[in-house]
């Protein structure tokens, strides 16, 4: 009961300060933040069923966001929209039939007809449904691959997906390479991305502490093991696999929807690689981790443009030697914490060593030419990810998280007081005397 009021009561604040923050001023970037995390938390978490809960590794998510995305655009695209000068490539049918809100009507329900959100509700499920439906033939035969194998089958569907809708008998459906564009905003608010957010969430902690779960769990430790155990290692993976990609199309039309637009870039290879940063670095298998994983690559990734701005030879050297520095100290860190001798190996001289020698540079030569001329370096966002990435997978390849979740009971400790199920389940099986014939006896002896 306690844990059930903290949850309600942190979601109730959280609403509230969504609420002052969409009526101050000079937040629409922090919101924006917020809705890119919540979004991209959902397609976090459900690539995180795969690679981290069942252990097979994937890399064709962006493909069934895709088709989340392209569904919920052809679904929710208004009638203006459809004119021919804006998507030209659209079939008759595309324009005219494929309308949600013309279906909704022709079935009498003209209030939902009516209703944008309501609209939008429909056009997530059926988009989860769609990508749903291309991960089962997806993974039907894949899934019987292992290892390497396997994510480079992932990563060839996915891509063929992602190319798919420029084919000229798909562009007739999808626009082609011009995308679509026009798709209503506000349904996309972040109001709809955190409760969908808070919806997926509690999903997918029911279903991590369920038997499928469980079962999820056992294969990815031991598959001879799970089978041996009764566990169906087929059905398992592809429903993992379906449920996965339900959840990424759900994410992906809440992007296009956020975006009001779609087209074949929008979900490119860089979709997958972030998400896979995201996991990696909150802990693979644990759901607050991917989600803790996400909330800091969108931070990287927006307020990470000053590290693609134009500056002075002198700041670069600086910022050179403060990395080697911080990953000196990092990979120190590391191993005292764990108690691993010795303590600093060879190898991690050389960030010391570099960190120490780009200071002496800098120090030295600040007052040259050649030291306040401005160099502008691009895509520097991406390679400090894949730093991270790199660091983690070196010294800590649990991640932050581990498999562990963040819990109440590990934050004000367990209720003594209160025994949990499996105590009760275990007094019960004791005082049991059918079960246990020696508690009929020691009842006797305390009565006498």
């Amino acid at each position: 009961m306690r844990n059930t009021i903290l949850t309600i009561a942190s979601v109730g604040l959280a609403a509230l300060a969504l609420y002052l923050l969409s009526h101050m001023q000079g937040t629409s970037g922090l919101l924006s933040a917020l809705t890119l995390i919540f979004i991209w938390g959902i397609a976090a978490v459900s690539l995180n069923l795969i690679n981290g809960q069942l252990g097979i590794l994937s890399l064709g998510h962006h493909g069934f966001m895709l088709i989340g995305g392209y569904v919920t655009a052809l679904l929710m695209l208004p009638a203006k929209e459809r004119r021919p000068f804006r998507t030209r490539l659209l079939s008759d049918w595309a324009r005219n039939d494929l309308d949600l809100d013309k279906w909704l009507r022709g079935l009498g329900l003209d209030t939902i007809a009516n209703s944008v959100d309501l609209k939008f509700v429909i056009a997530l499920f059926l988009a989860g449904l769609a990508a749903a439906f291309i991960g089962i033939i997806v993974g039907a035969p894949s899934l019987r691959l292992k290892g390497d194998y396997l994510a480079i089958v992932t990563f060839g569907f996915g891509e063929i997906i992602r190319l798919l809708p420029n084919a000229p008998q798909v562009a007739a459906f999808t626009n082609g390479p011009l995308g679509i564009k026009g798709i209503p905003g506000n349904a996309g608010s972040i109001w709809w991305t955190f409760v969908v957010f808070l919806l997926v969430i509690w999903f997918f902690s029911r279903l991590k502490f369920s038997s499928y779960g469980r079962a999820f769990e056992g294969i990815r430790e031991d598959e001879i093991a799970a089978e041996a155990m009764g566990v169906g290692l087929a059905y398992h993976k592809v429903l993992a696999f379906t449920l996965s990609a339900f959840f990424a199309g759900v994410a992906g039309g809440l992007y296009a929807s956020y975006l009001q637009s779609v087209d074949t870039q929008t979900f490119n290879f860089f979709v997958t690689f972030f998400l896979l940063v995201a996991i990696s670095l909150g802990g693979l298998g644990s759901i607050t981790g991917a989600v803790l994983g996400t909330a800091i690559v969108i931070l990287v990734r927006i307020y990470g443009g000053f590290l693609e701005e134009s500056h002075t030879a002198f700041v670069g050297y600086i910022s050179g030697a403060a990395v080697m520095l911080a990953a000196f100290a990092f990979s120190v860190y590391i191993r005292k914490s764990r108690r691993l001798r010795p303590v600093v190996e060879p190898k991690h001289y050389i960030f010391g060593g570099l960190g120490i020698l780009l200071l002496l540079v800098a120090l030295l030569f600040q007052g040259q030419p050649w030291m306040t001329q401005k160099v502008q370096f691009f895509g520097m966002r991406r390679i400090l990810l894949a730093v991270i990435l790199i660091l983690i997978m070196i010294y800590r390849r649990e991640g932050l998280m581990g498999r562990a979740e963040l819990a109440w009971n590990k934050v004000f400790g367990s209720r003594e007081d209160i025994p949990s199920d499996e105590q009760r389940d275990q007094d019960a099986w004791l005082s049991n005397p059918d079960l246990n014939p020696g508690a009929a006896k020691e009842d006797d002896d305390a009565s006498a």
